[in-house]
Parts: C-alpha cells; structure tokens; sequence
C-alpha cells in the first residue's frame, strides 16, 4: 500500500491549488482524480475573471498552468477515484478503485456537479438533446432552437454560449428575476439571440429519439403550454460529490462539508477546499485560496505530530 504524507482528493482548481503548496512545502503529495485534472473548469469555454488570464482566456490554459506548477514542487497525480476514508491510528486509509492508500493528512476538493431537473424524458432524453455542458455539446445544435433551464451565474453564462451555435436561445426560470450578477443578466436581456421566459418550470421534456419539445408552467398563472425545441440544457444548483464523506466527516443536510477558516473539518487530519464546502462565494479564485489554506494547515497538523 502506498504512504504519502497528504493525499489531495479532485483535480479542480481548488486541489491543484492544494498540490502546489503542500508539495512546496516539501510534503510528499498525492493527488487523486477520477479522470483528468481542471475539474468544473472543464465545462467552460474561456475564463475572464481570475488574476492574470484576461480577455477571456480558454480555460486549458489555466488548468494546465496549475498542473504544471503543481507537479513542478513535486505532487504525483493518480488517476483514480476515492470511493472511502477511514481512520487507522495516526493514518488516514484511503480505499480508491483501483487501490487503497495510507496518508497522514487528506485535503478533499471533489467540487460540485450540476442537478438534474428530475422531469419526465429528462432521463430517457439525456445525450440525445438534454445535456449540462455548453461547452461539451453546443456545437451539435447549430441552426436549432435551444431551451436553457435555469436563472443563475452559470445558466446564464451558458446561454451566452450558446448563441454562438442555436438560431435562438430561450431561457426558462421559475421566479420573476435572474439571481446572477447583473453584469450577466443585462447581457442576457440585451441579446438578440436569446428570449427570457420567467415565472415558468419545465414540466416535462418530449422527444421519442431525441428532444422534440417540453411542457411548460406558469407559476403565476397555472397556464400550461408546449414548446418546440431541439435542446434543453439544464442549470439548476449544484450539487456537491462527497456521498463517499457521509457518516465521517460532518456535512450540512445539502451534503456540504462544514469547516473552519482553516480549512478543518470534524474529523483531525482531514481538510476540505473549493465548492464542496460550506460558503457564499464559488469562483476558480476562491477555490485556489482554499486549496493553498487547507495545505498549509495539513502542513501545521503534521508538523504538530512529529
């Protein structure tokens, strides 16, 4: 079984934000993900807003700036995913997939992933014109009419994209007002590509062998009407992947995990950073500071201990 001294588990911003200081710190550094390295930053297109990468940079740039650094001072990437952690004395054992690991301190950085709408044909449907990712399946619907669900940051972000591909854009949110910055919800409003639909839920989405068009409430009103359209895609909350915690570390009844401004969670030794936390603000930059409080206080834990 193979010892590190902290095991950093997500490849997001928030974990490589981890692995760069825990292994300036001359810790011996692991870090764990399911697939490949950037995390959330994998489902946009371009970033605007962290230090240093402006006009709308692509988003591989950052992430791969972080991986570079990070495995610069030293952390070792492992493409794995951790399904537990348990205690064993002065150790943390992590069970992984493909195989179990013994650590003296875990940073947990698993990020969020998007909610599902839980309607009728959004199951049925998913891949074949209902999707989560702008980024991923926009350039199959050009030309179409393309339905986005969904009133925040990320919904409306999205939209914006999408207009590069779909002949319209209409946006569906159940109250009479967007919840992003207003930066966003101008630009939404301004647009000539994209319609606002609000005090309106989706119902259910209709197709045989892909998204022929969804049912729609008014809230207000009760109305009910059908609407054609090729895609839906669907950006309703978040939701936070640390089932693999539940029963360990303590969470809130949202599944987020509770910390300290150190990062610290119930459990001594474990830390958590990025979204899955507790928090008001979820940006790449919030999550790198995270990353770099929680290795350092993996840092001051271990060193408490020698």
């Amino acid at each position: 079984m193979k010892e590190f001294d902290v095991a950093i588990i997500g490849g997001g911003p928030a974990g490589l934000g981890a692995a760069i200081y825990s292994g300036r710190a001359m810790l011996k550094t692991v870090l764990f993900d399911k697939f490949g390295t950037g995390g959330q930053l994998n489902s946009y297109e371009k970033i605007a807003n962290y230090p240093g990468f402006f006009e709308d940079t692509p988003t591989y740039r950052l992430s791969e700036s972080l991986l570079a650094h990070a495995q610069r001072f030293g952390a070792e990437i492992i493409y794995d995913e951790i399904t537990s952690i348990s205690d064993d004395g002065e150790w943390k054992v992590l069970k992984g997939l493909a195989d179990s690991y013994k650590v003296r301190a875990s940073i947990v950085a698993t990020g969020v992933r998007y909610k599902n709408l839980g309607v009728e044909g959004e199951e049925g449907l998913r891949g074949r014109g209902v999707s989560y990712c702008a980024t991923c399946d926009g350039p199959f619907f050009v030309g179409k009419d393309i339905v986005v669900v969904g009133g925040g940051d990320s919904a409306l972000q999205e939209a914006q994209h999408l207009t590069q591909f779909g002949r319209e854009v209409t946006i569906i949110h159940r109250r009479d007002e967007f919840r992003a910055y207003p930066d966003l919800r101008e630009m939404v409003q301004k647009h000539p590509k994209i319609k606002c639909l609000m005090n309106s839920t989706v119902q259910s989405i209709e197709g045989k062998d892909f998204v022929e068009g969804i049912i729609i409430k008014n809230v207000v009103t009760g109305e009910i009407s059908k609407m054609k359209t090729d895609a839906v895609f669907i950006f309703v909350g978040l939701q936070p992947n640390t089932e693999f915690l539940s029963g360990y570390a303590d969470l809130d009844d949202y599944g987020y995990v509770k910390t300290g401004e150190d990062m610290s969670t119930s459990k001594k030794g474990v830390f958590a950073a990025g979204d899955i936390r507790i928090k008001d603000v979820r940006q790449v930059i919030t999550a790198v500071s995270d990353g770099a409080i929680a290795a350092q206080s993996a840092w001051k834990y271990m060193s408490c201990r020698k």
